[in-house]
């Protein structure tokens, strides 16, 4: 497959189009959606029906991948009559029109990605009339947080996956270094040192590495598959940085966390050996923080021998399973 891709190393600006029509002949369920948000910008992602569905799950991507990769664990809970939304960030899949535009934000992102989450979940509970969930992943899990923040009591559940608990000292030091360094000239252009200050620890956590993305999975299988698709693993830019940053500085303030509903359902997922997580750590300060809100419907299920990217483990079965029953349960 690489061989089709490349041309003398260099990857095909319509590979993502390829990779649609290849995926879409195997998954005739997949379709691309849009959501308009209030400023009049949309966002698009790709969601999974199954006819006589009786709940949705909207789920939030993670940083540098794209929605289509959701799609195993979308059919997975279609049979279980759970139609998934995935929602790609600015920058990323179906908002990206080439490899070049990968991981472009425009200023206020994190908060506006929040906003189409909060959209996204208004449209679908008045238009199916079901239970309507939340879930992200890595970077969208830090989304779903802001959202229990901004939007209290609007989701039926919520899962946070691949996740990290308070560090707001950590966040907004990192938020005002970007602001230091970050301006319209340099804005879009791609950020070797915020990116290395972001996510260089979680590359040099593996000791004995055979890639750069060990950190994501056990799985090399996957790490391998994540390496290939010229969609995943670009590195991010000074814009990006900028406003991811802004919107984890504003995570974790006390006037942001007595806004969360204590009647509100959360589960925590993460894999034992999680660099994001702190190796376990940090979920469990994020669990304690829910409970210290008042959140009594909040629970915590950690993977031993599981790294960041649990849904793509080698017994990523059990993960799709707990998942399943905490939404699925009365």
């Amino acid at each position: 497959m690489n061989s089709f891709l490349k041309n003398d190393g260099i990857i095909q600006e319509d590979y993502f189009l390829f990779l649609f029509f290849s995926f879409s002949i195997h998954n005739e369920g997949m379709k691309q959606f849009s959501i308009l948000l209030p400023t009049g910008e949309s966002l698009n992602g790709v969601c999974f029906k199954k006819s006589g569905s009786t709940s949705n799950l909207v789920i939030q991507t993670g940083m540098a991948e794209h929605s289509e990769r959701y799609a195993h664990f979308a059919e997975y809970l279609n049979e279980y009559l759970i139609d998934v939304y995935v929602l790609d960030a600015f920058g990323q899949g179906r908002n990206a029109k080439s490899v070049e535009d990968l991981q472009k934000w425009p200023k206020d992102a994190f908060a506006k990605n929040v906003e189409a989450l909060r959209e996204l979940v208004k449209k679908l509970k008045v238009e199916t009339k079901r239970p309507t969930y939340l879930m992200g992943h890595s970077m969208g899990s830090f989304m779903v947080q802001s959202y229990l923040e901004r939007f209290p009591n609007t989701v039926d559940k919520a899962v946070i996956c691949g996740s990290n608990g308070p560090c707001l000292l950590m966040m907004k030091s990192a938020y005002i270094i970007s602001r230091l360094i970050v301006h319209s000239s340099n804005w879009d252009k791609p950020s070797k040192f915020l990116q290395g200050l972001g996510i260089g620890a979680y590359e040099k956590s593996i000791k004995a590495r055979k890639t750069k993305c060990d950190w994501l999975s056990f799985s090399e299988e996957n790490v391998n598959t994540y390496l290939a698709d010229p969609y995943c693993g670009a590195t991010n830019t000074n814009g990006f940085w900028r406003e991811f940053l802004k919107g984890m500085a504003s995570l974790y303030t006390k006037k942001n966390e007595t806004k969360i509903s204590p009647k509100d359902k959360i589960l925590i997922v993460s894999g034992s050996e999680d660099p994001v997580g702190e190796c376990g750590k940090g979920p469990k300060n994020l669990l304690a923080m829910y409970k210290d809100r008042g959140v009594n419907d909040v629970s915590l299920i950690l993977y031993e021998g599981m790294r960041h990217e649990i849904l793509n483990e080698l017994d990523n079965k059990k993960v799709y399973k707990d998942i399943k029953d905490f939404l699925l349960r009365i």
